[in-house]
C-alpha cells in the first residue's frame, strides 16, 4: 500500500513539473516572440524615418539654385527681420545658394551659414549684374528723368514687374534693352512703358507705394549696353 501510494505521488509530481514546464517554455518562447516583433518595428520605423529624411534633404537639395549679391554690399543676416543680428556683409558678385523666397526676403546659404537678404539684392542671372567686366565706352550714355511705379500689374511686354525693370519710351529705348543705372550699380530691363513716358524719361519699378513717393523724380544718367 505504501509502495502504490509513493508510485502515484511520483507520477504526479512527475505529470505536474512536466505541465508546468511546458507552460514556462510556452510562455518564454512567446515573450521572445513578442519581443523580436517590437524590436524589428521599431528598427522599421527607424528605417522609415531615416529614408524620409534622407529624401527630404535630397528634395531640399535639388530645388537650391545659385545666385549672386547685385548691389555694392548687404548685411546677411540671421532672420529675415531689420532688427536680426548680423553674421557678416556680403559684397557684389558673392556667390551664394538661395534655398527660397519668402516675400520680400530670400533665405540663402554661404559658407556653411543659412541666413537672410532682402530679395532684390540677389540674382539668379550674373551676366544681369556684371557691369564691371562690360566696357561703358561701347555704350550710349543717355541723361534721363526718372520717376518711379508700383503695383502687381503685368507689363506692356507680358512679364511680372520687379526690382529691375524699367518702363521706357520703346521708340527711344527699345523693350527687353539692357539699361544700367549707376545710382543703383544695377543693370535694369526695358519691359514696361506707360502713357506718360515719352521721350527722355523712365519709370523705375519699386516694392511699394511709400518707395515711390520718397524717390520722387530724380535727374539720371544711364547707359545703353549693347
Amino acid at each position: 500500500m505504501y509502495n502504490n501510494n509513493l508510485r502515484a505521488g511520483k507520477c504526479f509530481f512527475s505529470w505536474q513539473t512536466k505541465f508546468l514546464g511546458g507552460n514556462y517554455m510556452k510562455r518564454k518562447i512567446l515573450i521572445t516572440l513578442t519581443t523580436m516583433s517590437l524590436l524589428f518595428t521599431i528598427n522599421m520605423k527607424s528605417f522609415a524615418d531615416e529614408i524620409k529624411n534622407t529624401q527630404t534633404n535630397i528634395s531640399n537639395e535639388q530645388s537650391v539654385t545659385s545666385g549672386y549679391i547685385n548691389t555694392i554690399s548687404v548685411n546677411f543676416r540671421k532672420e529675415p527681420s531689420l532688427d536680426s543680428s548680423v553674421y557678416y556683409t556680403l559684397d557684389k558678385m558673392d556667390k551664394v545658394d538661395i534655398i527660397e523666397k519668402e516675400g520680400d526676403w530670400a533665405k540663402i546659404r554661404k559658407d556653411e551659414k543659412t541666413g537672410y537678404v532682402y530679395t532684390k539684392y540677389v540674382s539668379e542671372k550674373k551676366d544681369d549684374i556684371e557691369v564691371s567686366s562690360m566696357s561703358l565706352e561701347n555704350s550710349n550714355k543717355m541723361n534721363v528723368k526718372a520717376t518711379a511705379y508700383a503695383g502687381d500689374a503685368i507689363t506692356s511686354t507680358g512679364t511680372v514687374p520687379k526690382w529691375g525693370t524699367i518702363a521706357v519710351d520703346p521708340t527711344i529705348i527699345p523693350y527687353g534693352t539692357k539699361v544700367y543705372i549707376p545710382k543703383f550699380d544695377k543693370v535694369f530691363i526695358a519691359e514696361d512703358t506707360g502713357s506718360a513716358i515719352k521721350g527722355n524719361k523712365i519709370d523705375i519699378f519699386m516694392d511699394t507705394q511709400d518707395d515711390c513717393k520718397a524717390w520722387g523724380v530724380k535727374d539720371l544718367e544711364i547707359y545703353i549696353l549693347v
